[in-house]
């Protein structure tokens, strides 16, 4: 049985990782800023990657750990260099070892500021002293509702134009993150690419989630400015030749529907 931890672990993609390793006979343990759950069974540990507060702690123990961290705000970018560097120094000093860090597709190639502080965490994996592997993910099912559901209450739900989408289930990115921590071969040179099942038009995306959420409103094209619309335009988010997930967005939905209800 592995020891893992999960850092970022109460995240959209940290949470199916968890649950993964579960499912898979290991334990695991979720590294969070803000403690764990009143009841919960899992081992939270109360951790600031930024400080290194609390990472010890946390590590001692570990044979593997998985990074699933996130920092899209200026003010939480620190947690993805910086905190990468405390982790990884921190893992290496407790003889975890191996770290898998999830990344995002072709993230080399935006100028996008979030793009570009993941490119300098991968950085840091890259050039780590211990033993690490980069999962490059394309984008998550949540991503379609949570850029259409904010503007639905206006009655108005945008959909970005001349944009393809190849979006994955965050089960199936969990199933990559842990096959990669739990390899038997050493890692392999280069990074995990892996997408969805499909690729679709944004719009396509939009009014599936539109009728399966019964949300009313129009549906509208609309272009994204900046170093993210030429990405997605450019197609730099697909990669239709490297198909892992195996859960569509219309099987995503159905379960997200059934779950609410």
């Amino acid at each position: 049985m592995v020891q893992a931890l999960v850092a970022g672990g109460t995240g959209t993609a940290g949470r199916q990782v968890v649950k993964e390793f579960l499912a898979r006979g290991h334990s695991v343990r979720v590294l969070t800023r803000h403690g764990g759950a009143p009841g919960s069974e899992i081992a939270h540990f109360h951790g600031d990657l930024v400080t290194g507060e609390g990472l010890a702690e946390a590590l001692d123990g570990v044979d593997v750990v998985v990074d699933t961290t996130d920092g899209k705000t200026r003010g939480t970018r620190a947690v993805l260099e910086k905190g990468a560097e405390n982790l990884l120094a921190t893992a290496d000093g407790a003889g975890v070892g191996r770290a898998v860090l999830l990344s995002i597709v072709n993230v080399d190639r935006s100028e996008f500021p979030y793009y570009q502080a993941k490119r300098k965490q991968e950085r840091v994996y890259e050039s780590a002293a211990m033993e690490t592997s980069i999962v490059r993910a394309t984008q998550f099912h949540d991503f379609i509702p949570m850029i259409a559901k904010p503007a639905s209450r206006a009655g108005l739900i945008p959909a970005f134009s001349k944009t393809n989408f190849q979006t994955i289930d965050t089960r199936d990115v969990a199933t990559a993150l842990v096959d990669a921590a739990l390899a038997a071969e050493p890692a392999p040179e280069g990074t995990i690419t892996i997408g969805g099942p499909e690729v679709r038009t944004a719009r396509d995306l939009t009014a599936a989630w539109k009728k399966a959420t019964g949300t009313h409103g129009f549906v509208v094209t609309v272009p994204l400015p900046g170093a993210m619309g030429q990405f997605f335009r450019e197609g730099s988010n697909l990669v239709p030749d490297n198909r892992f997930g195996t859960i569509t967005f219309d099987r995503w939905l159905a379960d997200s529907v059934n779950a609410a209800r």
